[in-house]
């Protein structure tokens, strides 16, 4: 027969209850910290896909001197209803780039509710001027505007048919006369009064002292400029002037001399 003290139940110890008791309690704070993460993260979806606050309301323009601000945007068509979260930026560059005098884009978005972009524009070289009308090209063929731009070079010559801001000239004589252009050296540039593209084989400069380079096709053109630079600067010290120079062969260049100014007739005696 069990005595009274075996029968007396064993108490817990105090540790072994504390234990328990901060389990429990660290269990609830983990179970209250999951649900208020739940939530904070149902807010940060709702603010970032619905949320007025981040509806685009401002789009600024940077560094636009020939395009329009007006026209970049309506060209990115951006509303009050766009989320700036959601935006490709991507995308609006492309928009921005297809606009005539615009080279690069850069979109940045900035909290809450502003698109920045950010424009390079194309610089004009040339103008080409045909029978259908005249253009402002850049150096690629990409034409900027409608119209003569003054101060610049024409591209005379060629045949070409009425073009549109945002077209790039395709014709090969133009190419040809293009890619002549672009490799002349940066002191000779200012000297070019037109490039004359009668075809692609036959380039030609004619500079503002009258005188005509002839450069045929857009082949060898490193030698062709050296030989080119050469004979301006023999020119230039000697006080010559020529009525043209061919360095279609750089090779063997030709120099034809300017007519010698004509001598008045002499006033018969009376």
């Amino acid at each position: 027969m069990a005595t009274r003290s075996e029968t007396r139940r064993v108490g817990t110890d105090p540790r072994i209850s504390r234990r328990r008791k901060a389990v429990a309690k660290s269990k609830r704070r983990r179970v209250i910290g999951s649900s208020l993460g739940i939530v904070m993260v149902g807010v940060a979806i709702w603010a970032a896909f619905w949320s007025p606050l981040l509806h685009v309301r401002h789009v600024q323009v940077m560094g636009a001197t020939n395009t329009e601000p007006g026209a970049v945007r309506a060209a990115v068509d951006l509303g009050r209803g766009d989320n700036l979260l959601l935006l490709s930026t991507g995308e609006i560059a492309a928009a921005v780039e297809a606009l005539p005098w615009v080279k690069d884009a850069d979109v940045h978005r900035r909290l809450p509710a502003t698109v920045r972009i950010k424009i390079e524009e194309r610089r004009p070289a040339l103008v080409v001027t045909v029978a259908a009308g005249s253009w402002t090209i850049d150096a690629s063929g990409r034409v900027l505007d409608v119209g003569v731009t003054e101060g610049l070079p024409t591209l005379t010559g060629a045949v070409v048919t009425r073009l549109v801001p945002g077209d790039r000239v395709t014709e090969d004589e133009v190419r040809a006369g293009l890619q002549v252009w672009r490799s002349l050296p940066r002191k000779v540039k200012p000297a070019v009064a037109s490039v004359v593209a009668a075809s692609p084989e036959r380039i030609a400069l004619a500079l503002r002292d009258g005188t005509i380079v002839r450069y045929g096709g857009a082949d060898r053109l490193a030698a062709k400029n050296e030989v080119l630079t050469a004979l301006l600067a023999r020119l230039a010290e000697e006080g010559r002037t020529a009525a043209y120079l061919d360095v279609s062969v750089p090779s063997t260049p030709a120099v034809g001399p300017a007519p010698a100014p004509s001598t008045p007739a002499p006033t018969p005696s009376a």
